[in-house]
């Protein structure tokens, strides 16, 4: 260190900070003064300190969060949006390659082994993203209890429900195989997309959201190759092993890739974690989850219904109309997920959080909202002519998400401050209304030349109508000041 008025050969390499402090009173003393290495301004003194070097800590996820959370996001929308594509992309060459007979068989398959799973999930993947970025040395325990109860529940719920409906072990098993090599491989189907979802959370819940990407296009990939493949010669077996198949490979390789990963993220917060307590965990899972289920009910059950109630060449054109717009409205909800783990990084910046999350959802989806509204015909003729008449009812459907990305905005609120009642009386109500709406309005009972359209316009009114009154609920909510984030919803 170098005192005033000294020269130094080398330079000090951590500057001086000087410090002042109350001064000692003067004690006589036979000694003589020492050379004085204070200078003395009044009741003061200005000491030289001996110098310490200073730690520089490299950024947390804490201090980069808004880069996180938008990244977070953005990779939850894509892997989701990956997949609802891939399905579209899969049932369009399913249609142009094997019988409509066999279509429909293979579709049921897929739709019972996807509803059972959504349904076992226990909205499990929610609560990683919440719990998991401060669970710390917690994580492995905390990811592999949920894993292991998701797994068995889904593989048992797939074997009850191919016992009261032994087509799908039929045509899973094909027509020379035993039934009950149907049902093992459904139930297996079922187990493993159970946590297929669930990996995804937990990716991003240890900072690796790109990662679920990558994982779910190659996967997209993979999957629409086999359908090719085996659906040319196995027929609807064919395209129910195109989903098999990768769901037991990926899910293996992935909890692998898991066990390291999940490790390494508890060894590098080793001093830390906070586990979740089991009244914590039954508080925000029991209502969540019954929400969950009533969505995943939706997703599947109003094409069914329309199907039923309007014949089922209107019900096959509003089918596909359908999952274009659930892919939308998957990939905002993935979107918004991503806010629970900001959330839980940093709660005090949950009204900052709040505001860019909505901001960023209507910037991105408002103008795939304007294109897919813009593309509807030439997009839906590329199945058929028959589709291309429901161009008109498409553009309906998207004007209502429109409306819808409020309340999916303050769904992903709602989740990531832990309000699981708010959450599911919000989304419980705005999916039994849609559901209500499918089956209520009255159906067409004169011939139709308006086509596909004409004839399903009450159903899409209905469904415009329903997400308009639920946003302008959340609106009036927060106006109020009733919502999470300003007090208790």
């Amino acid at each position: 260190m170098t005192r005033p008025g000294t020269q130094s050969r080398e330079p000090d390499a951590y500057r001086t900070i000087p410090m002042f402090a109350p001064a000692r009173p003067r004690v006589p003393s036979a000694q003589p003064a020492a050379a004085p290495d204070r200078a003395r301004w009044n009741n003061f003194t200005r000491t030289d300190l001996q110098t310490q070097p200073m730690l520089i800590v490299p950024p947390t996820a804490a201090s980069t969060g808004r880069k996180a959370g938008a990244g977070e996001g953005l990779a939850l929308s894509i892997s989701s949006a990956l997949g609802a594509l891939a399905g579209l992309v899969s049932w369009l060459l399913a249609a142009h390659l094997l019988p409509q007979a066999e279509v429909g068989h293979a579709a049921g398959v897929v739709s019972a082994f996807i509803l059972i799973a959504g349904i076992a999930q226990l909205n499990l993947g929610l609560g990683l993203i919440r719990w998991l970025p401060v669970a710390g040395r917690h994580a492995p325990p905390l990811v592999w209890r949920s894993l292991l109860l998701i797994m068995p529940l889904s593989a048992v719920a797939g074997l009850g429900y191919v016992l009261f409906v032994p087509d799908l072990a039929r045509t899973v098993a094909g027509p020379h195989g035993p039934p009950a090599l149907g049902m093992c491989l459904f139930a297996l189907a079922a187990a493993g997309w159970g946590v297929f979802v669930v990996h995804d959370y937990i990716l991003v819940a240890i900072g690796r959201p790109w990662w679920a990407v990558w994982r779910n296009g190659l996967f997209a990939v993979v999957r629409i190759t086999l359908l090719v493949v085996l659906g040319t010669t196995l027929g609807a077996q064919g395209v129910v092993l195109s989903w098999v198949g990768p769901i037991v490979v990926w899910i293996a390789a992935g909890s692998l890739v898991l066990l390291v990963v999940v490790r390494r993220f508890a060894r590098a917060h080793a001093g830390t974690g906070v586990m979740p307590t089991r009244s914590e965990v039954v508080g925000f899972l029991a209502p969540t989850a019954t929400a969950q289920v009533g969505y995943t009910l939706l997703l599947n059950q109003v094409p069914l219904v329309v199907i039923l109630r309007f014949g089922p060449e209107s019900g096959a054109a509003f089918f596909i109309a359908w999952q274009a717009t659930v892919v939308l409205e998957t990939a905002a909800n993935y979107y918004m997920h991503s806010l629970s783990a900001g959330w839980a990084r940093e709660p005090e910046r949950a009204a900052e959080l709040t505001s860019s999350s909505r901001r960023r959802l209507l910037v991105i989806f408002l103008p795939l909202l304007a294109l897919g509204a813009l593309l509807a015909g030439p997009g839906l003729s590329i199945f058929g002519a028959g589709y291309a008449s429901a161009a008109d009812m498409l553009r309906l459907l998207l004007l209502g998400l429109a409306f819808r990305l409020v309340v999916v905005h303050e769904l992903g609120v709602r989740t990531a401050a832990g309000h699981g009642m708010a959450y599911a009386r919000l989304h419980t109500a705005s999916t039994l209304l849609v559901l209500v709406v499918a089956l209520v309005v009255p159906a067409s009972t004169v011939p139709d030349p308006g086509g596909v359209s004409s004839a399903l316009l009450p159903v899409t009114l209905g469904y415009v109508a329903v997400q308009v009154v639920c946003a302008a609920h959340v609106v009036l909510v927060r106006m109020l000041g009733r919502a999470p984030g300003s007090r208790a919803a």
